[in-house]
């Protein structure tokens, strides 16, 4: 039960820098932002929108908030 609660841990972990990386890309340069974190713009407003609770909520939901790509790493076409 210990090692489910550190997994546990860990996700929201990740996902709080992530989401708090995402963020900021996004009020730095938008488009670039979306390009690189692979979301819509529905996506990157919804994520503008949310209030503290509502990431705190997705932050610690257990599940990653980001998909990995294989297609974005270099060298695949």
């Amino acid at each position: 039960m210990e090692e489910e609660t550190d997994v546990l841990e860990e996700i929201a972990e990740f996902n709080r820098r992530y989401l708090r990386l995402a963020r900021r890309l996004l009020c730095e340069d938008n488009e670039r932002a979306r390009t690189m974190l692979g979301i819509s713009n529905e996506l990157a407003i919804w994520l503008d929108t949310l209030t503290p609770a509502q990431l705190e909520r997705l932050m610690d939901g257990g599940e990653l908030v980001c998909q990995f790509r294989a297609d974005a790493m270099p060298g695949r076409a």
